[in-house]
């Protein structure tokens, strides 16, 4: 039967400690009670280097970063919501080998490569499964679960569902806001009936007035398929 391989330091060689230490998050550390830590700590250059990766949209999409990625902005929405860092368990001096990252290879396969996808399911997550800091969680082990994942794909799919009172995109009121202000004033414009009610509108009196410049800006959009056509919505 195998032993497990000891740590020991080179200068005195006794067995070394696990130490945590960092900023934002606690990660293991090999440290002598006499002699300190290694000089060299993978998890340090880890963190280090990867620590902000997930900020930029463009490393998301890379191959290689995708686990740096995820496992980082996991410890960004862990510290932003219970207000602690997030402590590492030990199981080895490499990170990539470390189970968190295992259970970020697992939730990229559960979601067929989409990081991005993962990075709101964490949120919701947080946002719908967790909700309190009074519910403690242990690692992003958490997340991998098929019945938290199908609840989220079903949660997405209502929310693609258009309704009579489903608000319009604020990006496109916002629009409208800046180029013809007057149709806040002529007509209701917030949700997916009014812009429907503006097709009526152009229908029975024409395209020439601030109502055809809002369904064309909706067509231009995609909102619309064209001038003429209503979006079906459902009550």
């Amino acid at each position: 039967m195998s032993r497990k391989k000891k740590n020991l330091c080179s200068i005195c060689k006794k067995e070394k400690e696990i130490i945590f230490e960092g900023e934002g998050v606690q990660y293991p550390v090999f440290s002598c009670p006499e002699h300190g830590s290694n000089k060299r700590n993978e998890w340090k250059l880890w963190w280090d280097k990867y620590r902000d990766l997930w900020k930029e949209k463009k490393y998301w999409d890379s191959h290689a970063d995708k686990l740096s990625c995820l496992v980082g902005y996991f410890c960004h929405k862990y510290k932003e919501f219970y207000n602690t860092p997030y402590v590492f368990g030990y199981a080895n001096p490499v990170p990539y080998k470390d189970k968190d990252f295992v259970m970020a290879r697992r939730l990229l396969a559960m979601f067929n490569g989409n990081a991005h996808e993962i990075r709101v399911y964490i949120k919701w997550v947080f946002k719908k499964i967790i909700k309190t800091p009074s519910y403690t969680i242990h690692s992003l082990g958490f997340f991998v679960s098929a019945q938290f994942v199908n609840e989220y794909l079903q949660a997405k799919k209502r929310s693609k569902v258009l309704r009579r009172s489903t608000k319009l995109p604020m990006d496109f009121l916002n629009w409208c806001k800046d180029h013809v202000p007057d149709i806040f004033e002529k007509q209701e414009l917030g949700n997916w009936n009014d812009l429907n009610g503006l097709v009526t509108h152009i229908i029975s009196y024409g395209s020439d007035g601030v109502e055809g410049q809002v369904v064309k800006e909706a067509v231009k959009r995609g909102m619309l398929e064209n001038e003429t056509t209503y979006k079906v919505l459902e009550g």
